[in-house]
């Protein structure tokens, strides 16, 4: 019986041990061997060393320089900047014979494609798979008439099946990430204020950089500096309900690594955010503050409710986001190519 080939990628794109989503999938790819049998990552942006990040990108393309026939070459773009460090590395790699694979993981896509389209097409035409997160994405890519194989593929989470129960966790709403009017903190402080004088019991803890909204302090709500990536974890085994109020997003991690704590989220219907929501009571509608405190305040004030529908949630991830049905799918992908 003839053997299996095995798998190698380097995988290119943000350090994975920085703060962001896409740094968050590739780490978990690392950590789990997702797709492949050996698994490498040569990063090209470090946020926190700028300077540096020329130097990144010399050394990933000298890793495809020495890459082996059989190696396939995974980028990760993220945004507009990402299009102009690793695009010349795709190219490189198809130059050089090497399958290329692309995933898309900005939420700004669909418009940046629609407004560079000579620029996006030029890079993705060197790609042999090009996988993205929702179907906005993917309409972007037929628009630009990519030959590339397309498919939607979901981030990989792992399952934290030993968060303690949300029942018993403290009423503690959380907010992780950008702290700015595109994921609508600004909604979030008007939220907060009207559970306020509802006198609804339980905290609200804002976590990440400030960006182009600095809120206001109010009571029972903390601003907190941004954590290891690693600590994202306990940050979520700690609450009781997370919150994403955005107005635009593209499949968020917070969300799905709510989902596989076991905790409910609360967030707006953009991007791929709606169907990572088992329950409705999950999802409230943009720019909408007092939708907004009502769902908060069911979680907050009814541990029953949020155990209920926190079993859902990392039932729904586990079936739909676990690392092996992620990894079996992506290495079907790369297999097909």
């Amino acid at each position: 019986m003839e053997e299996a080939r095995r798998i190698k990628v380097i995988h290119v794109g943000p350090h994975p041990l920085t703060v962001g989503g896409t740094q968050s999938v590739i780490r978990t790819i690392v950590d789990f061997g997702i797709g492949a049998d050996d698994i490498s990552v040569k990063p090209t942006w470090n946020e926190s060393r700028l300077f540096a990040n020329s130097q990144l990108v010399r050394r990933a393309a000298g890793a495809i320089l020495r890459a082996s026939s059989d190696t396939i070459i995974h980028v990760h773009l993220s945004n507009g900047g990402a299009y102009l460090r690793d695009g010349p590395l795709i190219a490189l790699a198809r130059a050089r014979g090497l399958l290329v694979v692309v995933t898309i993981h900005g939420f700004d896509f669909p418009g940046f494609s629609d407004a560079h389209p000579r620029l996006v097409r030029q890079i993705l035409s060197h790609a042999n798979g090009v996988l993205c997160l929702s179907d906005e994405a993917k309409n972007a890519l037929y628009r630009l008439d990519i030959k590339a194989h397309i498919k939607r593929l979901h981030n990989p989470v792992p399952i934290d099946e030993d968060a303690p129960p949300v029942r018993a966790t403290e009423p503690v709403a959380l907010f992780a990430g950008t702290i700015g009017k595109r994921k609508g903190v600004d909604l979030l402080i008007d939220a907060w204020q009207m559970l306020l004088d509802r006198k609804v019991e339980g905290r609200c803890r804002l976590v990440g950089p400030i960006d182009d909204y600095n809120p206001p302090r109010l009571d029972r709500m903390t601003i907190e500096d941004p954590v290891d990536p690693r600590s994202v974890g306990p940050l979520i085994r700690s609450s009781r309900v997370v919150v994403l109020p955005s107005r635009a997003e593209g499949m968020p991690m917070i969300l799905t690594e709510a989902l596989a704590a076991g905790r409910p989220f609360v967030a707006t219907p953009v991007g791929g955010t709606q169907e990572l929501a088992p329950c409705e009571e999950m999802i409230v509608p943009v720019d909408d503050a007092p939708a907004l405190a009502r769902a908060m305040a069911l979680f907050l004030t009814d541990p029953t409710a949020a155990q209920r529908v926190g079993i859902q949630c990392q039932r729904f991830c586990m079936e739909t986001r676990g690392p092996e049905i992620i990894g079996s799918q992506l290495r079907a992908f790369y297999q097909t190519l």
